[in-house]
């Protein structure tokens, strides 16, 4: 039952972004940057779990182990920031309608400033209720984390490639805002396939914001 509520929530989020590009005029930036920031947080929170897992020979805290994982997870996500901002921010973002891809950058735009808060406060709730109120901690394994290959990143690449592929077209065939759409949609839909497959196959019991094959 808790698999589940947890999974309904992740895929209700996956469409906050949608809506922040219909109602609030986000670019592509804003999106890639969303899900950077919620592969940020979840690196953050499954760096505390690591942390605090009880179901090995050696007894907690693994200070050794979570530094290890945040540290190598962070350098990966640095890496991708470079991508981001350089190709989408500097080449696409500044092309399209709306804000410039800065003014997310920075948390200057309110709804997004809100939205990523919201976003890291879900995170932080699942890790309270979810694994250290429930009682997860002490059968949590924190050896299953190192994992080099996984779901999103994967699911990164898939949503640059398609989404460009769809935003391009809408974009020739309609203009711009639609083709803004049309890769929010594509985001949406690999994401949340993305997430299920998470959630299906997971070897932890603790699922969804917080799980091993997120990162």
């Amino acid at each position: 039952m808790m698999k589940q509520k947890n999974v309904g929530l992740q895929l209700a989020m996956n469409f906050i972004p949608l809506f922040g590009v219909i109602f609030f005029n986000w670019s592509i930036f804003a999106l890639i940057y969303t899900y950077w920031l919620e592969t940020l947080g979840i690196t953050f929170f499954n760096s505390i779990m690591i942390l605090t897992a009880q179901n090995s020979p050696e007894k907690p805290p693994h200070i050794r182990k979570a530094l290890l994982y945040l540290l190598f997870h962070a350098g990966i996500l640095i890496f991708y920031m470079i991508f981001i901002i350089t190709f989408i921010g500097l080449m696409v973002a500044e092309k399209q309608e709306g804000t410039g891809f800065v003014n997310y950058l920075a948390f200057i735009d309110r709804s997004f400033r809100f939205t990523i808060l919201g976003m890291f406060t879900v995170q932080l709730f699942a890790l309270i209720n979810n694994y250290f109120l429930s009682g997860l901690y002490k059968t949590f394994k924190p050896d299953a984390y190192y994992m080099v290959f996984n779901v999103r990143s994967v699911m990164i690449h898939l949503v640059i490639i398609l989404g460009f592929f769809a935003f391009n077209y809408m974009s020739k065939t309609t203009n711009t805002r639609y083709g803004i759409i049309a890769f929010a949609l594509v985001f949406v839909l690999i994401k949340s396939i993305a997430d299920f497959v998470i959630t299906r196959f997971s070897k932890n019991e603790i699922t969804g914001d917080l799980d091993i094959n997120q990162i």
